[in-house]
Order: structure tokens, then C-alpha cells, then sequence
């Protein structure tokens, strides 16, 4: 049972509850990248999770019974890649962590003498840090802060003593209210939605809310994703003003607007409109947003066949006007494609030479049969095996594989979206309606209204990590893409049994699934100065789908 202890903060009595299963822990000097490595160890051998930092401190959850977390925690306070292992406190069921940064706010008596003050001072081993009218600040090195605070407020010659406590900051002002956003559990799982429980795991998510408190912000609105896909619904509230440099290259014009198919409404252009939803439907403006919702939109309709030149155009257009980050929600039809010369090069291009030559982040779906995407003579799906592209796999709100999603070698990572036992993903719909053949009016998009609740396959799970990408870039602009590439594979979750991986790697899940939060703590790290650049990774191994969701 976790003890409970009260204090006078504020001149307000408040529990502090302690945790059982959390910690916060402080690299040793020197030590940093050894923890670092100590901490993702842990994480493979047990059940924990880690919850970033505060202040010096980074937040390790135990997530295991108590008496085994205890155990745990004692372990790896005595490593010697740990200086400081504290205590973490939370003062109500919303699990927001205190943490004692070790020193005190301390005020005596105005009648306590002289030898009263330096008894306590003695006897609780503190010392001085500074002191001015009649306040002083004191550190302990031996002591928790808050139990020792505890003690002191029951001394006599005491009149206020208060631990210095980190917490994160309430940024609630700035996060969406959007009235959906309580069913993108992709964004962020919290177990239930409206009461209901199946189909959901708590934390089977990409972590986005949390990056977005990490940052402050929603993105950044310098950020340009390319989203290369059937039509776009520029009109729909979510997507509304926020668009730049639209290319139709059917029309050859500046008109994106999805058509619909007389004769079969499923067989519309819905697709893209669903997908840039995900990447970054807007805060304020409907009822969903996306991963990152203050991001521009660079919507390419692309033509209803592949030929090389077409793609090389679509991927060159990209380059040439300034996209930061593409996604492609298709695939060719046929089981073997691989990839012709003109549009290898085309994809090395953008990857290499975009954003001011610092590459363009390219994100390809995997792909949605369930096979091996490079699988000759069988199988060959050649933009995901381009060494420049992030190939992205599917997982679901259960944190398990979606049983239609590609494998192989050249998987990346895998971002949440539908499958068998989870829910779907809320995204934006075509808007308004359209007479059939038949002289019908019927709905434009998916289904009736503005938004479609069973967005799925790694259609879905692209557009999320392209998203995911642009906030990480948003975050630290001068990433490369390969860096930036690196970034995302080197800070995904495992999920899936242990065994899948083999040097940190699964053919089912790439290095994990997508963690928003943990990508955006790496890059901002590495725009302090306070992590070597990342090396990129050495290259891997080895008619249009109307979208592979």
C-alpha cells in the first residue's frame, strides 16, 4: 500500500500519496548515455514504461506488482549510471507527478533562538543554500523531500517548510477541445471512450497528446506535408485555409476537389481527404484533429494509373516546392512492382535534395495483404523497399499487430490504425452531396455527414506517422531527413512479444510502434546540443491501388 503524507503547501493541507510502482532517476555525471542504454534494457526485460523527464529527472513506471516494482526500483537506484533516485508523488487519481528536487523552502519561528535553528538544521543534516528576510532555502542530500518536509513542519521552532516539487506544466489551454478528439484514441488511449472498454488497451497509441504538451503547441505552421492522394476536400472545416501549392495532375490545374463515381459511391475520391485528415486536420475547425494540427497542406491529386513519369512528376513537384514531409497512402496493384529507375531516382531526389537540402521526409503504407513487401518472385512492393522511404506497418488499439498489415524486412515502424478486435479511425469525410446515375442524391464521402469513424489499414497509419514526422521536424527544423528517419525508428515502443525482434528489429513491426512524444524529446534534444547527431542508418536490404486502406 502506498503511504500517504500529508503537508502544508500554500497554507493548504494536501496528501501527497506516494508512488509504488513510478520513480525518477538522474543520470550519474558521464552517465547519461549509459542510462539512457540501462533504461531501454529495463524496458525490454520488464514491463515498464517510460513517462520523460522533469527537470534533471526522467519518470520510470514500474508497471508490474508492487512488491516486484519495489524490488525494480531499488536496482537500478543502485546502479552506477543512476546519481539520484527519488520518489514520485501525486496528489490526486490524475497520476500528474511531483517529484522532491532536494531542496526546502524554510522558515523558523519568529521566536525560535538561535540554537533552536541550528539544532534542526543539525539534526535534520541540512545545509544552507541562501537565506534572505527570514527565509532560507536548505538541501538535503540524505533525505525525501517530502517526508522530510513532513517532519520539519512538526518541529516547534518550524513556521514553514515546503519541498521544492517539479511538476509538469498545465498546458490544457492549448490542446484541442475539438468534440471528437475523445475517439481518436490513436492519438492518445485512455482505455475508454463514452464508458466503453472493448477494443481498447490503455496506451496502445502513438503518443501524440503527450508531444503536443511536450512542445507547448500544436506544430508549427512553417511545417509543409505533401500528401500525394486521390482528391481533397478543401472546403471541409478541418481542412479549410490551410493549404498551399494544390496540384491536380489529372486537370493539370490547381483544383484538388474529389469526383464521385456515378455508379458506385464507395468508388468515390474519398481517400484523401480522410488521410490528410490524420496527418493534420486543424485544431478549432471541425470536430477531429490530426497529429499535427497546425501544419500546411500541400494536397497532389495524383492520376488514377502509375507510370513513371507521372510519379517521378508527383515526387518532383513535391521536391520543388518545398515539402517538408510526403505521404503515400497507395501502392501499385500488382503483387510484383519494383521500382522503376525514373521513380527510384525521383523518391532519392526529394529524400536528398528537398527542404532546402536537407531531404524531404518520404512515408510509404506498407501495404495491406498481409505478405512480405519484398518477397520475389511472390511479392515486391518497390516504394517500400526505397531505401529512403519510412515503410509503415499497421498495429491496433489492443497494441497487437492488424492481421492485414504487410511484414518484411524493410518495415520501419508500425503506427496504430484499424483491425480485427480494435475500433477504427475518426477522420475528416467528404462533405456535401451528389447525384448518382441513377438521379439519386447521395452522400459525398464515405458515409453520411462530415466524418468517417472506420478509417483503417495502413492508409490510415501513414498519414499518422507523416504527421508524427512533421511535429518531430516542427520541433528541430535541421534534422535531415535521415536523421529525422533515424529519430523515429530509434525511439518507437516495442509492442508484440519479445521474440519478434531480432537486433532491435520485427518483420511484423519494424522497431515498434510510432511514439510522438518520445521522437519530439529526442529531436528537441539534439537541437540543445545535448546529444551527438544521430547517425543515419546504413540502407536496407534489397495499375495504383486505390489507396491500401
Amino acid at each position: 500500500m502506498a503511504d500517504v503524507i500529508p503537508l502544508r503547501i500554500g497554507g493548504h493541507e494536501v496528501a501527497f500519496r506516494e508512488s509504488a510502482t513510478q520513480v525518477a532517476v538522474a543520470p550519474a555525471p558521464g552517465r547519461a548515455r549509459s542510462l539512457e542504454s540501462t533504461l531501454q534494457s529495463l524496458g525490454t526485460r520488464k514491463a515498464t514504461e517510460r513517462r520523460g523527464r522533469l527537470g534533471r529527472f526522467e519518470i520510470v513506471d514500474m508497471r508490474m506488482p508492487e512488491v516486484e516494482a519495489a524490488a525494480e526500483i531499488s536496482a537500478l537506484g543502485r546502479s552506477r549510471d543512476v546519481r539520484e533516485s527519488v520518489s514520485v508523488y501525486h496528489t490526486s487519481d490524475d497520476e500528474v507527478p511531483f517529484v522532491p528536487e532536494g531542496t526546502l523552502f524554510l522558515r523558523f519561528e519568529p521566536d525560535a533562538d538561535a540554537d533552536a535553528i541550528t539544532d534542526v538544521i543539525l539534526r535534520y543534516d541540512l545545509e544552507l543554500v541562501s537565506a534572505s528576510g527570514g527565509f532560507h532555502t536548505v538541501r538535503t542530500f540524505t533525505r525525501d523531500g517530502v517526508r522530510l518536509a513532513a517532519d520539519l513542519q512538526a518541529e516547534p521552532a518550524v513556521l514553514l517548510a515546503e519541498p521544492d516539487l517539479i511538476t509538469p506544466r498545465n498546458l490544457l489551454s492549448f490542446l484541442p477541445n475539438d468534440a471528437m478528439l475523445a475517439r481518436q484514441w490513436h492519438l492518445e488511449n485512455r482505455g475508454e471512450i463514452d464508458g466503453n472498454t472493448a477494443g481498447l488497451k490503455a496506451g496502445a497509441d502513438a503518443r501524440v497528446v503527450a508531444a503536443w504538451r511536450r512542445l507547448g503547441s500544436l506544430g508549427s505552421s512553417e511545417t509543409v506535408i505533401a500528401v500525394i492522394d486521390d482528391g481533397f476536400d478543401l472546403m471541409h472545416p478541418d481542412l479549410a485555409g490551410k493549404s498551399v501549392d494544390p496540384r491536380d495532375f489529372i486537370r493539370g490545374t490547381a483544383d484538388v476537389t474529389p469526383e464521385p463515381d456515378l455508379f458506385d459511391q464507395r468508388g468515390g475520391d474519398w481517400h484523401g481527404t480522410a488521410c490528410a485528415g490524420v496527418a493534420m486536420g486543424k485544431s478549432g475547425g471541425g470536430e477531429i484533429v490530426g497529429a499535427a494540427p497546425n501544419a500546411t497542406l500541400m494536397p497532389l491529386r495524383m492520376t488514377e494509373h502509375l507510370s513513371p513519369l507521372n510519379v517521378a512528376e508527383w515526387f518532383d513537384y513535391a521536391t520543388d516546392h518545398g515539402a517538408w514531409v510526403v505521404s503515400c497512402s497507395w501502392n501499385a496493384e500488382a503483387a510484383v512492382y519494383p521500382l522503376p529507375a525514373r521513380v527510384a531516382r525521383a523518391i532519392h531526389r526529394c529524400a536528398t535534395e528537398g527542404r532546402g537540402g536537407k531531404g524531404a521526409v518520404v512515408v510509404f503504407a506498407a501495404g495491406n495483404s498481409g505478405k512480405d513487401v519484398n518477397d520475389p518472385p511472390r511479392t515486391q512492393n518497390g516504394f517500400a523497399t526505397h531505401p529512403d522511404v519510412i515503410a509503415i506497418a499497421a498495429c491496433t488499439s489492443l497494441d497487437r499487430r492488424a492481421s492485414y498489415s504487410q511484414t518484411g524486412r524493410e518495415i520501419a515502424i508500425c503506427a496504430p490504425s484499424a483491425g480485427r478486435g480494435g475500433l477504427g479511425i475518426t477522420t475528416s469525410d467528404v462533405t456535401g452531396t451528389y447525384i448518382d446515375g441513377s438521379g439519386v442524391e447521395r452522400p459525398r464521402g464515405y458515409k453520411p455527414g462530415d466524418y468517417y469513424a472506420e478509417f483503417e489499414g495502413t492508409s490510415s497509419a501513414c498519414p499518422l506517422v507523416a504527421g508524427i514526422c512533421g511535429l518531430v521536424l516542427g520541433a528541430n527544423p535541421d534534422l535531415t531527413a535521415a536523421e529525422l528517419r533515424e529519430v523515429i525508428r530509434s525511439t518507437a515502443r516495442r509492442i508484440g512479444d519479445a521474440a519478434d525482434y531480432v537486433n532491435g528489429h520485427s518483420t511484423r513491426y519494424g522497431h515498434g510502434c510510432i511514439d510522438a512524444d518520445a521522437a519530439v524529446a529526442r529531436a528537441l534534444e539534439l537541437a540543445a546540443g545535448g546529444a551527438p547527431r544521430v547517425a543515419a542508418a546504413a540502407p536496407r536490404a534489397g495499375e495504383a491501388t486505390r489507396g491500401t486502406g
